[in-house]
């Protein structure tokens, strides 16, 4: 299992990057539609809509919601975002939606008397995640776009590295050094010692960064935003284990051999994408 996850990474780690750095923004918004499309497609299965053409349904929903999204995004796109009143809301809404997240993962599983009875209810929850995370992942490729083709792939990267470092520092020290059940019963492998280890990470690939960049005057903003990025990296695979607990799956499909589904593999990024996006939109300097 573990080498099948190292082939599948080092398969799709470039195709994604070369997809990011090279793929003009229409090229790009397709390859990331497709990939939450395949997302709606599982969490489709997670809501519990049982047959073949509810799912359908879902996933043809989801398409015209991000086509008409598309469609309405302005070119070039308005700074500041406060200007875009669909934009920022949308945003806004993503990050309303992870707030909520956060306290049903941590009351779970009490909180599941509120919604797992509704299956439509689970799949407005599914939108929450994916339109917004949509929206930010694009928002942020077109950033200063006029200026530099590669402005916004280079802040996607780091969206990308922060999450990775999450993920990689959370496996290298909780695997052996995990003793601290997280939230068992939501997850009963994540661990506390291994939160602490994606922070670790995350804060050596800030400073390395920082000092490269000579330290400059917005490195404790980069600091405090990394720290409540990791945060929600790890509460977006958390919501994920949520539903795939109360809908009885270990994963949220077979798309990747060796790492599960789509949503297994984005969970962290539908979870820190809109809020990358609001810190980039106040902090980028991009006007």
């Amino acid at each position: 299992m573990f080498k099948q996850r190292v082939i599948t990474a080092l398969i799709l780690a470039p195709l994604a990057l070369m997809a990011v750095f090279y793929l003009p923004l229409a090229g790009f918004a397709l390859f990331i539609s497709a990939a939450f499309l395949l997302g709606a497609w599982e969490w489709s299965g997670l809501c519990g809509l049982a047959s073949k053409a509810m799912r359908w349904v879902y996933v043809m929903l989801t398409a015209i919601i991000l086509a008409l999204l598309y469609w309405q995004w302005p070119a070039p796109l308005h700074w500041p975002v406060e200007q875009n009143v669909l934009l920022s809301t949308l945003l806004l809404a993503g990050i309303g939606w992870w707030v909520l997240a956060i306290v049903l993962v941590l009351t779970y599983p009490k909180s599941q008397k509120l919604w797992a009875g509704s299956d439509w209810g689970k799949a407005l929850m599914g939108w929450l995640t994916l339109v917004p995370a949509w929206v930010a992942v694009l928002f942020i490729r077109s950033t200063d776009y006029a200026a530099s083709n590669f402005t916004g792939a280079w802040l996607i990267f780091c969206l990308l590295a922060l999450v990775w470092a999450a993920d990689i520092g959370g496996y290298i020290v909780g695997k052996p050094f995990g003793k601290h059940k997280l939230l068992p019963k939501v997850s009963p492998g994540k661990t506390v010692e291994g939160m602490l280890g994606g922070l670790a990470l995350v804060a050596i690939v800030v400073t390395i960064v920082a000092w490269l960049q000579d330290w400059p005057a917005q490195t404790g903003i980069w600091y405090v935003s990394a720290l409540l990025l990791t945060v929600l990296s790890v509460f977006g695979d958390l919501t994920e284990s949520m539903f795939k607990r109360v809908a009885g799956k270990k994963d949220s499909g077979a798309f990747l051999p060796g790492h599960g589904g789509i949503l297994d593999r984005i969970d962290s990024l539908t979870a820190t994408a809109p809020l990358f996006a609001i810190i980039v939109a106040l902090y980028g300097g991009f006007y």
